[in-house]
């Protein structure tokens, strides 16, 4: 492993203590790590609280849709609730629970809820803790294997586990991330340990972990660790041919984890097939209709997504500069007393950077950051040192995305499954977890420095480096003036204004002059706090190698001092609330219990400020939302609302909305308000339809034809209906008694009575998706018809009927199956395999 590994033995003897025996000391650096997570999350554990930011609180939203199809005995396959419906299931909206995926299913239902009693809670926060546990265990054993070094692996792990970023996953609800990330290092430590020596019981345990890894179906972060081993194993592989060493264990290594992945895919067959099926129709595996900029049409990639849209989040090269002061770009989410809230105590975001937001900054400690630099700069001629320092460099290239889009553009162009990604800076959670291993090389090299005594040019470096921080020291005390002139030289007040802008208007310079110098006084105290800690820390070094202090004291300065650090950056973004505001948020506030009354089938949509509401929380109080939010929603959809128009009254009608929840007073003379409360203001739509009605005739046309003509309003929906594939089909205009109405709404399937009077075409607003469901009537199945581009049809023969939509997706019944069978298949060979090694080794110690 090149110049650490050499020196490994003359470290080993730091890495044991009197205190705690051999054998026990991995024992004891997971307890530490366990009651680190303890300490920080206290509130979570010991106070029944959870953070509830909109996308946790957002999770909420399906678990009344959940719990109705538990009682229906039904998997909410398809969900109903927002944009006409969509595939619940494939575009990985919500988890299921599904005893087939043994490996899910023990995991899910065993030893998350052992694991999650050691954190004396059953909340939904305190059990997604288990993933910080699991991450930080997986980290520790990954950096000891590479290092050798128990306290130094320490370290690595507490660095890693409270980067700011990984810290406040938990915060903003992205908790499918640190459920993917938090098998990532035991991946990667049986990829590292299959390249050394192949083992049947690795390799099967390989294919287990990866099943865990990418079942929570965040697929960018997968993406982007498949992407890192993919790399380290080529990186090697190019590395032994070109140096003549012996290939053949990295080829089994890179052999194991494309079969592990491929057998981890089938385990989950029925959620994978199925997401595959659904991402040509969604918004992340085809284009739009029509493109919005030139810019856009011309960098955008044909099934990919729109450039503008997945480049919205792109990380600029100068907030790099938050790696070593986090607050530099405004910070994101902070509390704030002053002027600006009535000398109250509250979060704001200052953020000026060019994002549109974030919670909070990439920051992953001074000492950290400055200790990873150290162990690139010193250990450079090593592989892993040399893999590492390149990804980091790629990641952030790619992280810059519009901002600099020299590597991003070729990314988004030609690697395969990348233009299906948006915010390019989600990359970056490499860089938080490979900064915190290369530190650990810095501190390793910097131990491995001690001897009787240091030699003049070292004592003198050292001094040098000290003073150097001494007089950082006093500049951030004394130096106010000098360090706000080049602050501002940065960001001129009229360029603040201008950014903050965008969350809160135009401002008055008075206000935006309080901003600037609220964050200028946060910059100065991170300046402050960095250079004490570097120099407690570095002189902590000195005082090492110099044999005046012990090794003990050393490296427990430096754990201090490293959590300390990001303690006091990973607090800032997000307070805890108690349960019960967590509970009075996601009580039946009064319009949805007017909306509950009316018993018939409909939609509603919700407005603020006369736009549509990102938000899903309709679902809960099983309302239908004609919008919502959805990373992935269909394409023929979004279409609808980008040619067409959410305020468009012929949109309404065709998508089935009876009523508008508004925060303000609607002027239309189509809306009439029947209800008006502190929460909200309800209008009914004078004009609305209901989901299904029959239409006297159907014409052709393109899709954007059928576009612009909703947008244009040109046509009586219960004259004609506009057909998305040219057929020849004998309609005739319904007569005064035909009538359709639904008996049964399940969440999964529709049935309906329907008395036609010839063959007489069925309009049905429910959205268009021929991968999975399937019309019956009478029993015979019939074709579902795309009509007004985003709805079905079907036509009706004369008489009266039963009819039946039903939901089911081809790819799940066979999926289900082959999970099933893969699954028993692997464990049967874990057991096996576990059998044989342990016959083995007794054996050989009964020989011996």
């Amino acid at each position: 492993m090149g110049k650490i590994e050499k020196q490994s033995d003359r470290t080993k003897e730091l890495s044991a203590t009197d205190l705690i025996p051999l054998k026990y000391q991995h024992i004891a650096a997971v307890v530490f790590i366990y009651l680190s997570l303890i300490i920080f999350f206290n509130s979570i554990v010991f106070e029944n609280k959870t953070y509830q930011s909109a996308d946790m609180t957002a999770a909420h939203s399906w678990d009344t849709f959940r719990n109705d199809s538990k009682e229906e005995n039904v998997l909410p396959l398809w969900n109903p609730y927002i944009f006409c419906g969509m595939p619940g299931f494939a575009s990985l909206t919500y988890p299921i629970p599904r005893v087939y995926d043994l490996t899910s299913e023990i995991w899910g239902s065993i030893v998350h809820p052992i694991l999650g009693f050691f954190f004396l809670k059953e909340g939904r926060s305190g059990g997604w803790l288990v993933y910080y546990l699991i991450f930080g265990i997986g980290v520790y054993l990954f950096a000891y294997h590479k290092l050798k070094n128990k306290p130094v692996a320490i370290l690595i792990a507490l660095s890693a586990m409270f980067s700011t970023r990984v810290a406040i996953l938990i915060m903003i609800g992205h908790v499918t991330k640190i459920a993917v990330l938090a098998w990532f290092p035991f991946v990667f430590l049986l990829v590292e340990k299959l390249k050394e020596k192949f083992n049947v019981l690795q390799a099967l345990l390989l294919i287990v972990l990866v099943r865990l890894m990418i079942q929570p179906g965040h697929v960018q972060f997968i993406f982007y660790l498949y992407l890192t081993i993919a790399t380290y194993l080529l990186f090697n592989l190019i590395r032994s041919l070109i140096k003549k060493e012996n290939w053949k264990g990295i080829v089994i290594s890179g052999g194991s984890i494309v079969l592990a992945t491929i057998i981890a895919f089938l385990m989950g067959a029925d959620l994978h097939l199925s997401t595959l099926e659904y991402n040509p129709f969604s918004i992340r595996g085809s284009n739009p209709i029509i493109q919005e900029t030139a810019t856009s049409q011309a960098k955008t990639v044909a099934g990919g997504l729109d450039y503008d849209y997945a480049t919205n989040w792109s990380f600029s090269p100068g907030e790099m500069m938050t790696f070593l002061i986090p607050s530099w770009y405004g910070f994101g989410d902070m509390p704030y007393k002053g002027p600006l809230t009535g000398n109250q105590q509250q979060k704001l975001n200052f953020y000026w950077g060019n994002q549109p937001s974030v919670d909070s900054p990439q920051y992953m400690g001074i000492l950290v950051f400055v200790l990873a630099i150290i162990g690139f700069i010193k250990n450079r001629k090593d592989p892993f040192v040399q893999f590492m320092g390149g990804i980091i460099i790629f990641s952030l290239l790619v992280a810059f995305g519009k901002e600099f889009s020299l590597i991003y553009d070729l990314m988004f162009r030609y690697f395969p499954m990348f233009n299906k990604f948006r915010i390019p800076l989600m990359i970056l959670m490499l860089v938080q977890l490979l900064v915190p291993i290369l530190a650990g090389y810095g501190v390793v090299s910097i131990l491995n420095e001690r001897s009787k005594t240091l030699s003049p040019h070292q004592e003198k470096k050292w001094k040098y480096i000290l003073g150097g921080l001494g007089v950082g020291v006093l500049i951030s005390i004394i130096g106010s003036s000098l360090v706000k002139a080049v602050y501002s030289s940065f960001f001129p007040l009229q360029e603040v204004g201008q950014r903050l802008a965008s969350s809160y208007g135009q401002l008055n310079p008075a206000v935006v002059s309080m901003i600037f110098d609220f964050v200028f006084s946060s910059v100065m105290t991170d300046l402050l706090i960095a250079f004490i800690l570097l120099l407690l820390v570095f002189g902590g070094f000195y005082y090492y190698l110099k044999n005046k202090i012990k090794y003990s004291t050393l490296m427990g300065l430096l754990i201090a001092a490293a959590i300390f650090d990001l303690w006091r950056i990973a607090w800032k973004p997000f307070e805890p609330q108690s349960k019960q505001e967590e509970i009075r948020m996601m009580a039946t506030p009064e319009f949805a219990k007017v909306l509950q009354i009316d018993t018939t089938v409909f939609r509603a949509l919700r407005l603020i400020n006369g736009q549509p509401v990102y938000d899903n929380s309709l679902a809960y109080w099983r309302i239908q939302n004609a919008y919502g939010y959805h990373g992935a929603k269909l394409r023929i959809y979004q279409n609808m609302v980008d040619v067409a128009g959410l305020g468009n009254p012929l949109v309404w009608q065709l998508m089935n909305i009876k009523y508008i929840i508004s925060n303000r007073e609607e002027s239309s003379p189509a809306l009439s308000l029947i209800y008006s409360g502190q929460d909200a203001k309800i209008y009914a739509f004078r004009y609305a339809m209901p989901r299904l009605f029959f239409v006297n005739k159907y014409e052709y046309a393109e899709n954007l034809k059928t576009l612009n003509n909703i947008a244009q309003m040109s046509f009586n929906p219960a004259e004609v209906a506009y057909l998305s594939v040219e057929k020849n089909i004998n309609i005739e205009p319904p007569l005064q008694n035909a009538s359709a109405k639904i008996t049964r709404y399940g969440s999964q399937n529709i049935e309906i009575e329907a008395t036609a009077t010839g063959n007489n075409l069925l309009f049905i607003s429910e959205a268009y998706y021929p991968a999975g469901w399937k019309a019956y009537i009478d029993g015979n199945e019939t074709e579902i018809l795309q009509l007004n581009y985003l709805f079905r049809g079907i036509v009706v023969p004369k008489g009266k009927h039963k009819i039946e939509m039903k939901f089911e997706p081809a790819s799940y019944t066979n999926g289900k199956t082959i999970s099933l069978a893969s699954n028993i298949l692997i464990f049967m060979g874990i057991a096996l395999a576990g059998t044989y090694q342990i016959l083995t080794i007794r054996k050989s110690k009964n020989i011996k």
